[in-house]
């Protein structure tokens, strides 16, 4: 496999959900809230918000004396990049799970999307996010960013948060996809992302497969 095909990753966040994947899944982790599969064909899929417990933990984590990002915590990691401290923390708990595993591959949703983009650009492997959240407050290109693919539908809060003109931005290349029928907010389902995938003007403008 040195391509992965994108409806067949979002497949695979599907069936981590829907928990019929069991068959495919070589290790996985549960640990703080934190889901990562490795698949036997060195796919690592990290799914997203499942628990309500993640909205305090990751998504929000929030602070009440960070005016200069309205609440929204940030962190220096290694290299001193700014990041969403909630989706940091997030990606440091896989990391050290994927980073002797190897993955051929990354795939994430909404929350395993801002986990996803983190691994995969520091591990530089191919990796397919699907409804990106902004992860990092950082201006200049991080190495490995070339390896991230983001898939973000243009009525989808989630790939909105937190703000750009707060700094915030996707790690690696966006791709928005635009419904003709914007249901704001309601369209975050990787199942959403499907019926996108499906349509002509999307396959005329995105690779449907990555690496490019």
């Amino acid at each position: 496999m040195t391509k992965l095909d994108l409806m067949e990753a979002a497949e695979m966040i599907r069936a981590s959900y829907a928990g019929t994947n069991a068959a495919e899944v070589d290790v996985s982790i549960d640990i703080r809230g934190v889901q990562a599969h490795y698949l036997k064909s060195g796919v690592l899929v990290i799914p997203g918000t499942n628990e309500f417990a993640d909205w305090f933990d990751f998504n929000l984590n929030v602070t009440s004396d960070g005016a200069e990002t309205h609440g929204f915590e940030v962190v220096p990691g290694d290299s001193g990049t700014l990041w969403h401290a909630g989706f940091l923390e997030h990606a440091q708990i896989v990391y050290t799970f994927a980073k002797g595993l190897r993955p051929k591959f990354i795939v994430g949703h909404s929350l395993g999307a801002a986990s996803a983009q983190i691994v995969g650009c520091s591990l530089q492997v191919p990796t397919v996010a699907f409804a990106s959240p902004q992860v990092c407050r950082s201006r200049n290109r991080l190495p490995g960013e070339g390896w991230v693919m983001n898939l973000c539908r243009a009525d989808d809060t989630v790939c909105h948060v937190p703000p750009r003109f707060l700094g915030f931005r996707t790690i690696g290349s966006r791709y928005w996809l635009s419904p003709d029928e914007v249901n704001v907010g309601g369209d975050h389902k990787v199942e959403n992302y499907m019926d996108m995938l499906k349509l002509k003007k999307v396959k005329d403008r995105v690779p449907m497969a990555w690496p490019a």
